[in-house]
C-alpha cells in the first residue's frame, strides 16, 4: 500500500539518499557524467531538514505486510513563490506512478492555497514528465549549482484551476 503523508526531520537522510540515486540513475541519459556524479555528490545543505519541514515536504512510502514502512518518493513547492521546488522518486520504483501521486498532492495544495500558476526549473530528463502533468516549457535556461557547476534545466509552468 502506497500512502503520501507530510515529511519529518528524521525523513532528511532517507530522502537525501532518495535524490541522490534519482540524479545518478535519471540524469546520465540528459548530462556529462562528470556533471551528474558533482550533482549526485553535492553535500546536503546545513538547513535541509528545516527546509522540508518548513516546505511541508510530503513523502510517498509503502507498507509492506509486516508493517515496515520505505519511502519511496518526495516532493515540495514553495509556495509564497509559487514554485513547483522538488521532486524526487527513488529508481527502484520509478514508473510506477509514485511521481504523479506525489506531483499530483502538490498541485493540489498549490490550488488551496490560492495559487493560479506554479512555476518550475525542470533537469533535461524530467521535462516530459512534467508534460504529462499539465506543465509548459517556456524556454531552456542554466542554472549554477551552488557547487559551482552548470546546469541546463528547462523553465515550466502550469496555470492552476480554484480549488473548491
Amino acid at each position: 500500500m502506497i500512502t503520501i503523508r507530510t515529511a519529518t526531520a528524521k525523513d532528511v537522510q532517507r530522502i537525501w539518499a532518495i535524490r541522490t540515486n534519482a540524479i545518478l540513475k535519471a540524469c546520465l541519459s540528459h548530462y556529462p557524467k562528470e556533471i551528474v556524479t558533482a550533482w549526485a555528490h553535492s553535500p546536503m545543505p546545513d538547513d535541509f531538514d528545516k527546509i522540508l519541514v518548513d516546505l511541508n515536504t510530503i513523502v510517498a512510502e509503502s507498507t509492506d505486510i509486516h508493517a515496515k514502512t520505505t519511502i519511496l518518493g518526495f516532493g515540495f513547492i514553495d509556495i509564497e513563490q509559487s514554485r513547483f521546488e522538488s521532486l524526487f522518486v527513488d529508481p527502484n520504483a520509478a514508473g510506477k506512478g509514485i511521481g504523479k501521486r506525489i506531483a499530483k498532492t502538490l498541485i493540489s495544495s498549490a490550488q488551496k492555497s490560492g495559487l493560479s500558476e506554479l512555476k518550475l526549473s525542470s533537469s533535461l530528463n524530467a521535462v516530459t514528465f512534467y508534460q504529462t502533468i499539465g506543465f509548459t516549457a517556456l524556454e531552456e535556461t542554466r542554472w549554477q549549482h551552488p557547487a559551482g557547476f552548470i546546469l541546463a534545466s528547462v523553465s515550466m509552468s502550469t496555470k492552476l484551476t480554484s480549488a473548491s
